[in-house]
């Protein structure tokens, strides 16, 4: 594993996760409710924030070539502003980003200065019913970003279904998972076991966070969830169903003692990583 800060000599980290209805191709309407539980989180002591899966547009992705946006586009920017004016650390969810002639379903990073330190582009695209790969195309990178409380690890909605995926991330030194996403309620109990179970797998926090509401996709019960690295919920879970702010602290210093009293990176078999799928 990539060698990171020890644990014990770093602080607990305040976070919230927000979870609102998403109106499909709204923009503006999107960045209002935003920036209301961004300010909102930042009044309530939150060092650090996570939105939804396309949070700014929702899955209205016919629509794509009007309403993409790059970096330098009003939701960025807004993120941007908010983190500074805040002192806060935004994990921007995703938005619909343009970038020369293909679409990408990208997640920012915002440092307590507004800057963009980073942005993670969805691996894995859903192909029932959103039909994702029809309209993005996947990235080709690990979302991994240093932040004051350690190494982050991005993966987003549907990434969370890819154990490897997650472990990839934890092997390069994430302590923390951040998962935006727009998870229906026909699968919700999914979503909760999945968190908990790359939180108990990887030794590491995660923090999913789900939108709220309706729309011709279906239905979406919030539900986002913080979960520590025994597997145990923080914050949020299945009867966290309403809009609004969800808080969490995490506390990393148990973290190095826990790892080495079970120590699964050390004991961990380097031979399945020489085995393709094929021959699973």
């Amino acid at each position: 594993m990539t060698e990171t800060l020890n644990t014990n000599e770093r602080r607990p980290l305040k976070a919230a996760l927000l979870q609102f209805d998403i109106r499909p191709g709204e923009t503006a309407h999107n960045e209002n409710v935003a920036a209301r539980l961004i300010a909102k989180s930042a009044e309530l002591g939150a060092e650090l924030v996570v939105l939804p899966e396309l949070w700014n547009v929702g899955y209205d992705l016919p629509h794509l070539a009007e309403l993409a946006q790059d970096a330098r586009g009003t939701s960025c920017r807004l993120l941007a502003r908010l983190a500074r004016e805040y002192g806060l650390y935004i994990f921007g969810g995703t938005f619909a980003e343009k970038r020369g002639g293909r679409y990408y379903n990208t997640a920012p990073v915002f440092n307590d200065r507004g800057e963009l330190i980073y942005k993670y582009r969805k691996l894995h695209l859903f192909p029932k019913g959103l039909e994702e790969e029809k309209y993005f195309t996947p990235g080709d990178e690990w979302g991994l970003v240093d932040t004051p409380w350690g190494r982050f690890g991005l993966a987003v909605c549907y990434d969370l279904r890819f154990p490897a995926a997650i472990q990839n991330l934890a092997l390069r030194g994430a302590e923390t998972i951040v998962i935006p996403a727009q998870w229906p309620k026909v699968r919700i109990e999914h979503w909760c076991l999945l968190a908990q179970a790359r939180a108990i797998d990887n030794q590491l926090f995660v923090l999913a966070c789900n939108r709220t509401g309706r729309d011709a996709s279906g239905k979406y019960p919030g539900c986002s969830i913080a979960v520590d690295p025994l597997g145990s919920v923080l914050a949020g879970g299945m009867t966290a169903t309403e809009p609004g702010v969800l808080l969490a602290e995490l506390d990393y210093s148990g973290l190095d003692k826990l790892r080495a009293a079970i120590p699964v990176y050390r004991d961990r078999r380097r031979i399945l990583d020489e085995i393709d799928d094929g021959q699973l």
